[in-house]
């Protein structure tokens, strides 16, 4: 009775395993990852191979559960605006004949990409054109029930190949399709005709009569707050006025109590410098309620031979609460010089430039844009300019912006355009006129990039970094100012030392907004998920940055870049990028809400 006890388990068994055998990358209900109806991963059921796991996300898919014959189980739903995807440094690169086989139920009336490499080198779209793929993705088998079909696509040699991977959008992230996928198998081969059909009717065997349970049945996401205190308004949205996208958002509170916000307009594409990219700037006088039609403050003539888009973009901006000036800097690209094209040198044939612009009209005009890199570049770095989103003004009258420079170390790096990043700020004691350059946060340690700054209350800075080697969390440090003879502060900034470094707070390698509010707390906002771009969320800090609240989620859904500023009234406003709104959204909020989030994480 036992010998056939056991035959029969392991029957069981062998008939869960695919009948082609163990695939390049297998994405199942078993290695979803989820929490509150946001999927977060979908790893690879295929050997040891964690790398080929879909860990990166665009948007918020969906994590939903259906009834089938054996039981309830884990789906993925794709709204068009969502894509799953991992790099195909990680994922790797499919150059010869392969077979894709898939279970989903497809939409009878949209369009869009179910699937595609993630490099534009190893793009292959599966374009889905309401009744059937386009070519020349062709199905080789299909086997199912209604609207849920398993299908097998088999690529011969000579094919494109297929570089990393992306479910749910293609390449660009864009062309997504409304969809919902239950499993997913690739094979470093061509499957036979044989092999193919039974491959689908094994699927299809194992989602019987599929039906999506009801809502009360299903995971509770976690909602955007409807707190009526709470005012939420977009900006900007791709395609609007002509600009494919916006992004990189800076924001400030003018002496007026104007609202300053600074961006960049991406007029061909969504990507980053090089690129024909503007400088946009839009002006608030009621509180954000309202906002002026789109100003370009710095533009560069996109027609010159060679210029690759003469783009300028990353801004930042700083507000003068004493004279009224208003300060925009950014990075000015002529042809290839941006973060991996620039080189040692000062000119704008050599390095990418540090551009300022100045207002001193409360932002209704602006200068014409001038370089500060003869003044803060050492000539043998690669490059040197800002941190995009927002200067702050020490207690002084020093204007400080976040900074970056980027140098070449060792053999290793000497073989690369890219080079080490650094952190660091630059300060002017004069107004705006001229700037000094501080040293690098982190000499010696990890990589860091994009930065956010406050001042303390000892009169120090601290400083919040872009980690660049993706670790999940923020990295920090603090500049103590030296003191002088009489054991006081140093008036200089610029004279003084950085503090060991330490990591806190999960990030997944993106830009944060850090300010100080008059009430003497620090505030910061990012999107607090060590690997995906979502959860932004704001948090205060009552000691200078050594604990943090717990914060409010202002946005559980896909969120980037944001930058905070204190309005006139002593509430607070944040302008940053929405996955949803695919575009740029401002929200105005009293400090006393971030507040009701305040217990601490050491």
């Amino acid at each position: 009775m036992r010998f056939f006890l056991c035959l029969l388990l392991a029957s069981v068994a062998n008939a869960q395993q695919p009948p082609a055998g163990v695939p390049y990358a297998w994405y199942q209900p078993a290695g979803l990852k989820a929490e509150r109806g946001a999927v977060s991963a979908w790893h690879s059921s295929a050997g040891e191979h964690p790398e080929r796991s879909l860990t990166r996300i665009t948007g918020r898919p969906q994590h939903l559960l259906v009834s089938t014959a054996d039981g309830d189980r884990s789906i993925v739903r794709f709204n068009g605006r969502d894509a799953l995807w991992q790099a195909v440094g990680n994922w790797g690169t499919l150059t010869g004949p392969r077979t894709v086989l898939v279970l989903a139920r497809l939409p009878g009336d949209s369009s869009g990409v179910l699937l595609d490499g993630s490099t534009k080198a190893g793009s292959l779209p599966f374009t889905w054109q309401r009744t059937g793929f386009a070519q020349p993705v062709r199905a080789a088998a299909e086997a199912g029930q209604g609207d849920w079909q398993a299908r097998a696509f088999v690529f011969p040699a000579g094919t494109s190949p297929l570089g990393g991977l992306i479910v749910g959008a293609n390449v660009a992230q864009q062309e997504g399709l409304r969809c919902d996928v239950a499993e997913l198998l690739i094979y470093p081969r061509a499957l036979t005709e044989a092999e193919c059909q039974q491959s689908v009717d094994w699927l299809a065997a194992r989602w019987k009569q599929v039906k999506v349970l009801p809502d009360d049945r299903q995971p509770q996401p976690l909602q955007r707050p409807r707190d009526p205190r709470l005012f939420r308004t977009t900006l900007q949205t791709q395609g609007a006025n002509g600009v494919h996208t916006y992004r990189i958002p800076g924001l400030a509170t003018s002496a007026r109590g104007t609202l300053i916000a600074v961006y960049d307009l991406r007029h061909k594409g969504g990507g980053d410098l090089p690129a024909d990219i503007d400088v946009g700037l839009q002006r608030s006088t009621d509180q954000g309620a309202t906002w002026s039609p789109v100003q370009r403050i710095m533009d560069f003539d996109a027609s010159v031979p060679g210029s690759q888009g003469n783009g300028v973009g990353d801004p930042a901006v700083l507000a003068d609460q004493r004279t009224g000036s208003l300060f925009v800097v950014a990075l000015w690209s002529q042809g290839p010089r941006a973060w991996n094209g620039s080189g040692p040198g000062l000119t704008p044939e050599e390095t990418g430039q540090l551009m300022l612009v100045r207002s001193d009209d409360d932002g209704v005009t602006w200068s014409k844009p001038v370089s500060l890199t003869p003044q803060v570049k050492d000539p043998a770095w690669r490059l040197c300019f800002n941190g995009p989103g927002n200067g702050i003004q020490l207690k002084d009258g020093t204007l400080v912006f976040p900074a970056q420079y980027k140098v070449t170390v060792g053999d290793a790096a000497a073989r690369s355009p890219a080079g080490k990043p650094h952190s660091c700020f630059i300060a002017s004691r004069d107004g705006g006129r001229t700037w000094r350059i501080s040293p690098a946060a982190i000499p010696d340690g990890i990589p860091t990039s994009e930065a956010a700054i406050a001042e303390l209350s000892d009169g120090g800075l601290l400083l919040s970094m872009r980690n660049e080697s993706r670790s999940g969390e923020r990295a920090w440090a603090k500049w103590q100012r030296a003191a002088s003879g009489d054991g006081k502060p140093t008036a200089d900034i610029l004279q003084g030392r950085w503090s060991e470094s330490w990591l806190r707070l999960p990030d997944p390698t993106c830009m944060a907004s850090l300010i100080r509010h008059p009430q003497g707390l620090l505030v910061f906002s990012n999107p607090a998920d060590s690997q995906q771009r979502r959860m932004l969320t704001v948090r205060t800090s009552r000691d200078d940055g050594q604990s943090w609240s717990r914060g409010q989620v202002l946005d559980p859904d896909g969120a980037q870049y944001s930058s905070l500023t204190v309005l006139s009234d002593g509430q607070l406003g944040i302008l940053y990028e929405s996955t949803e709104a695919r575009g740029l959204v401002f929200v105005r909020f009293p400090l006393d809400w971030v507040l009701e989030g305040e217990r601490a994480v050491k």
